[in-house]
């Protein structure tokens, strides 16, 4: 199948092409950037299957569609994170909103076969038992998303593309991740300084953040479920279309350290035992997310534990810059 790929230069995007190439899929990547050195590694044929083009652009997204005649669109491009989203919420609402309209736009006009968005756990507002499930609210009347605008933009976003599937008969699935980690990474959450500082022989100083939980996710896996939703049947009507993929269990940044200290013999990690006011906001919305719905409507389940996952990550890095 010929898939394109939103955001394809990016870590995950990358690692999608890579994934979607060895199940049999011509992945073309659709990027506004150029890909790293690090994901060019992960991903080699990004070298001549990378098209320029903003997702802003939809005439550019439409046109590249046609001349690739693709069947299928993984959509991983936006912009992420709580404080940059609060720093700039025009540029998060006209990316991750606008860009996934544009996105629905080209499959409902060209008749493209599967829709698969990447949302994450930002889009909750809060849980009501101890996983976070997709029935769990994501709005609420009396205060805003504790992910700022980057989890409103998300909400927002899996609404649209419900929308486009009642309405225009797009085969729209979203995919909620969390917290991705893996050799490319660009968002730190604790895990990237760790491990390549240790494998540089770096010391790795935070002053805080101790406490801060997250449901680490390998990149490995997100791709797993990716490919299974490209080749997944056709979505029946009435059937759920958000489902949460992650690990299921959720690590502190401490004992990530200590992860990390244990896979990396002599690493020099320190971390303080408090919060920044802006983790201290977040981290109501950092509960376990329940993958039940995954594992039985993808048949998806993770596959990397956490102390597998990071040991990866710190073999990968090493050989790659090794090797350069």
């Amino acid at each position: 199948m010929n898939v394109l790929v939103t955001g394809g230069a990016g870590f995950l995007g990358g690692n999608a092409m890579s994934a979607l190439a060895a199940a049999g899929h011509n992945a073309i990547a659709y990027d506004i950037a150029s890909p790293s050195d690090e994901i060019l590694a992960v991903a080699p044929s990004l070298a001549s299957s990378c098209r320029s083009g903003s997702i802003d652009d939809i005439s550019r997204l439409v046109e590249v569609c046609r001349a690739e005649r693709i069947e299928a669109i993984v959509h991983t491009a936006g912009r992420v994170g709580l404080g940059p989203s609060l720093a700039d919420p025009v540029a998060f609402y006209q990316t991750n909103i606008m860009g996934l309209v544009n996105v629905c736009e080209a499959a409902r006009q060209l008749g493209v076969r599967k829709l698969i968005s990447i949302s994450s756990n930002a889009a909750y507002h809060t849980g009501i038992g101890e996983k976070l499930n997709e029935s769990d609210p994501t709005f609420s009347i009396t205060g805003a998303n504790p992910a700022g605008h980057y989890g409103t933009s998300k909400m927002a976003g899996e609404a649209i593309g419900m929308a486009y599937a009642a309405f225009h008969d797009v085969d729209f699935l979203a995919l909620r991740v969390t917290a991705i980690y893996g050799f490319g990474m660009r968002s730190p959450i604790y895990v990237k300084p760790m491990v390549e500082g240790a494998v540089l022989g770096k010391p790795v100083h935070f002053s805080s953040g101790g406490p801060m939980k997250r449901d680490y996710t390998h990149v490995f896996d997100c791709c797993d479920a990716i490919v299974m939703a490209i080749d997944a049947p056709r979505w029946k009507p009435g059937t759920q279309r958000i489902l949460n993929i992650s690990a299921g269990r959720t690590c502190t940044a401490a004992e990530i350290s200590a992860i990390v200290r244990h896979v990396i013999p002599g690493a020099n990690i320190t971390i303080g035992d408090g919060l920044t006011p802006l983790e201290q906001a977040n981290v109501q919305m950092r509960a376990p997310l329940d993958i039940s719905a995954a594992k039985r409507l993808l048949g998806w389940s993770p596959k990397w534990r956490i102390e597998d996952g990071i040991r990866q990550y710190a073999n990968r890095f090493r050989a790659y810059v090794t090797n350069s």
